[in-house]
């Protein structure tokens, strides 16, 4: 046999060699992976469920218990100066509790420290002049308010309104006519208003007026006959 025929068997061989062993190893790395089945991912081997996501709302805030708010009283508001005098029901009043009444002249406690009065009662000839007003027989007269205290006084809702005749026949205001009380009279002070309500002659010999502050006192009734 000549050199380059050998040289050639040689070669021959070594290239099958290889060819053998990396067939072996491609057969090897196939059975570790499963056979050439496909790994299973971990997405398919387990399912992952993120924790729901917490939003904090506007009332309540994260992870916390709703609060209620803390009311407060509303700005401009007083108690009036003074200790309350007792008072008997008269569900005829706006604040459902008034005082015993006194003479259309007399001077009557609102509290201890601040006194209703009335002056200037007489007769007019009322003009309708407001939305619904009807001119007549009406009577006229003026509120006096003495804040004796050393507190300043709101007045913004104090309420005149009158009633006559057995029935407590209630009397529609002329408004139009109106000189209000003040919204507040300082401590040591004194405020006016002058209020004109249509009475029938007939019916003055009982006459009511009454002047109501608010809830937090009694009211005032003024009883008598009023000017023919």
């Amino acid at each position: 046999m000549s050199v380059t025929r050998r040289t050639v068997i040689t070669v021959t061989a070594i290239v099958v060699g290889v060819a053998l062993v990396v067939a072996f190893v491609v057969i090897a790395i196939s059975s570790r992976t499963g056979g050439g089945a496909t790994a299973a991912s971990p997405t398919s081997e387990a399912t992952y469920t993120s924790a729901p996501t917490v939003r904090p709302t506007a009332s309540t805030g994260a992870g916390t218990t709703p609060v209620k708010p803390t009311e407060k009283a509303a700005p401009g508001t007083q108690d009036v100066p003074g200790s309350t005098p007792q008072a008997t029901a008269d569900p005829g009043t706006a604040s459902g509790r008034a005082q015993r009444p006194v003479g259309l002249t007399a001077k009557a406690a609102l509290t201890s420290k601040v006194s209703v009065t009335l002056s200037q009662l007489k007769a007019v000839q009322g003009k309708g002049d407001g939305v619904g007003e009807v001119s007549g027989p009406s009577i006229r007269f003026v509120v006096t308010i003495d804040n004796s205290s050393t507190k300043l006084l709101n007045l913004s809702s104090t309420v005149v309104t009158v009633t006559y005749g057995a029935d407590a026949t209630p009397s529609n205001e002329l408004v139009s006519q109106r000189k209000a009380l003040p919204e507040t009279v300082a401590a040591g002070a004194t405020a006016q208003g002058t209020f004109t309500f249509p009475v029938p002659v007939k019916s003055r010999s009982d006459v009511r007026i009454t002047i109501d502050y608010g809830v937090s006192v009694p009211s005032v009734v003024f009883a008598g006959t009023a000017p023919a």
